[in-house]
């Protein structure tokens, strides 16, 4: 499909979150064997207090290591793992048996400190304590000819305690998100004065995350402890806050003081995690088993078309799956839109309502009861269609030029309509057809080839000719604009976790970037695209696949980290869409020049119930 258009921040965005550091779900990774003083971890907490047993099981000596491994290090991991599935009797026996224990004494005071929310006791476990000698007395002075008198008092200071710290750790970084949680829980307890002094006297003097600071600043004109925990995004003293806390200053502490959370559990997940980066074909949600490598085969991999739709009589430019994958619909250059249910893809309703113009798009609302689709020259109109009954409920006709692109706002009361109309470019109605906002009424002008609404309902991402275009959602404020130099922008599509965009473009190129800063994360390279409008998608188990059509008549599948694992022989002249089935990570729909959609499943999959397609020898 050729896009024809040639026919002559301040940001409201989402409410500030306050976690208490980091977000990694794994430790640090610090040179083993090294605390933040340089010096090698000894198996002494800093203050003496407490020295691990020996490796001893029986009675007798074992050796030091295990399999190559340090044998206190997998042994206090073990007793962590234990306690932590609930076998409490059975992580007293293995430290009895070893002689190793979890953690000492100071640690586990910390701990419980921390969790009981005495922040005075903390900080002094933490750090240690510092204390001052005047220490008086008669002195002599040096020179000749002068009396004894008192000695000028000099004091010297005394450090003692604290845990030993990793080498990565920030003293202040750590000191200010404990004093942030003194801080918001007396906010909470509404004891505004000691709030405001501790705002003022302990979290300002540390000059650490200045931006953070004046955020929680503003928190003290909240109303109740509600509007506190909703305004900082913030469970309260009750809620998991201390436990947040905790987990994250653990990763600053020395893992032979304080083993980071849940260890064996980062463990295992990184071992997943390389099976899956390594699985060219992997395409489960499931976690896999731990009892064999990891490995899936190409022949449970869609790789097969395994029914030919024909009921379009012209180029077929769009698919797309309901939200609930219990339906497809496709847009045809021959002026119609069908919708299929996807058991034996036997066809609902062939609509037929735009005249003499070709249907180039369709969105599903959220609830999968209506679609939208865009048509373009002449009726150059948006129509809202009931999908039970197949009826065309609302006709929106604002535009002189092609509608290119809608989506539904994620409440499914509203719709977002892009069209080559450079004063109407993007704008946004209710499904009664009346016109809501329209971002090109300040005077500015664009032209939509492409748009996209977050799954979190927070960004809308239009793409032009030449630029990508970011709006807060909820204000209709423009975040960002990213220009794009000797290319052309043909189509967007937003990740699930809402933070990445999949942006197609001519020549050639697909981009994965970051929403918000436009960083480019991925390049995808191999198709073809030149002249028309060819789509791109995420697409498999936990979108851990991007698809595209392209000129040359084959569909290409990537890993999302860029490598081509598929390059499918697919439709005569251009593969302009592809869908992947949201239920089923083992479907995904084509649709190209040949007048045809194209369904495609794995060698091992079963056959289709025989419906109106042609099955290739799957169903029939």
């Amino acid at each position: 499909m050729r896009l024809d258009n040639d026919a002559s921040k301040s940001s409201q965005s989402p409410s500030r979150n306050f976690p208490n550091g980091s977000s990694q779900a794994s430790g640090p990774k610090s040179p083993a064997g090294k605390g933040s003083n340089g010096e090698a971890y000894r198996s002494t907490e800093s203050n003496g207090s407490y020295t691990n047993g020996g490796p001893v099981a029986n009675g007798g000596s074992v050796p030091s290591t295990f399999f190559g491994h340090d044998r206190e290090e997998v042994t206090r991991i073990l007793i962590q793992s234990l306690t932590d599935l609930g076998y409490h009797s059975a992580a007293g026996a293995l430290c009895k048996e070893s002689g190793f224990q979890l953690e000492g004494p100071t640690v586990a005071s910390f701990r419980s400190a921390v969790l009981n929310g005495d922040w005075d006791q903390a900080e002094v476990l933490l750090f240690g304590s510092t204390t001052y000698d005047t220490e008086g007395g008669v002195g002599l002075d040096a020179s000749y000819g002068k009396p004894w008198g008192k000695a000028r008092s000099r004091p010297s200071s005394h450090h003692s305690g604290g845990l030993t710290l990793a080498e990565i750790a920030n003293r202040d970084e750590m000191l200010f998100w404990m004093k942030q949680q003194k801080y918001l829980e007396l906010l909470e307890r509404r004891d505004l004065n000691k709030a405001l002094a501790v705002l003022r006297q302990e979290l300002t003097p540390l000059h650490h995350d200045v931006g953070r600071l004046h955020a929680l600043s503003s928190l003290i004109m909240c109303q109740s402890a509600d509007d506190l925990r909703h305004q900082a995004q913030w469970d309260g003293a009750q809620g998991e806050s201390r436990m947040h806390l905790l987990s994250d200053l653990s990763r600053s502490i020395s893992p032979r003081i304080m083993i980071p959370e849940h260890r064996l559990s980062v463990l295992l997940n990184e071992v997943k995690d390389g099976w899956i980066a390594n699985c060219l074909y992997h395409n489960t949600a499931a976690s896999p088993s731990l009892y064999l490598d990891h490995n899936c085969e190409r022949d449970d991999f869609p790789t097969k078309a395994v029914l030919d739709l024909k009921h379009h009589k012209d180029e077929v430019w769009f698919v797309q799956y309901s939200n609930d994958g219990t339906k497809l619909a496709s847009t045809s250059k021959d002026m119609t839109i069908i919708i299929y249910e996807t058991t034996t893809y036997k066809v609902l309703h062939h609509l037929q309502d735009h005249r003499d113009s070709g249907v180039v798009h369709v969105a599903w609302s959220p609830d999968d009861t209506k679609i939208i689709t865009c048509c373009s020259q002449p009726e150059n109109s948006a129509r809202i269609w009931d999908v039970k009954t197949g009826a065309c409920i609302q006709r929106i006709s604002d535009f002189t030029y092609p509608c290119t692109t809608a989506a539904w706002a994620p409440s499914g009361r509203q719709v977002i309509i892009g069209s080559q109309d450079d004063k109407i470019g993007c704008g946004i109605w209710d499904v009664d057809g009346h016109e809501v906002h329209n971002f090109c009424e300040d005077g500015g002008k664009l032209r939509a080839n492409d748009l996209a609404v977050s799954p979190d309902g927070q960004r809308l991402v239009i793409v032009t000719d030449s630029s990508i275009l970011v709006f807060d959602f909820t204000s209709y404020e423009k975040i960002a604009e990213f220009q794009v130099d000797d290319v052309k922008l043909t189509s967007v599509s937003i990740s699930q976790d809402s933070r990445h965009m999949l942006v197609s473009m001519n020549e050639d190129q697909i981009k994965l970037m970051e929403i918000d800063t436009g960083d480019v994360i991925q390049r995808f390279e191999a198709h073809t695209q030149k002249q028309f409008i060819i789509r791109s998608a995420f697409g498999g188990a936990d979108e851990n696949f991007v698809v595209s059509g392209s000129e040359d008549s084959r569909i290409y599948i990537w890993r999302s980290n860029g490598l081509l694992i598929e390059a499918l022989d697919a439709h005569p002249g251009c593969v302009n869409s592809i869908a992947w089935h949201p239920k089923d990570p083992g479907t995904f729909a084509s649709a190209g020049d040949d007048k045809k959609v194209k369904i495609w499943k794995p060698l091992s999959a079963l056959p289709i119930p025989s419906a109106g397609g042609s099955s290739n020898g799957y169903g029939r």
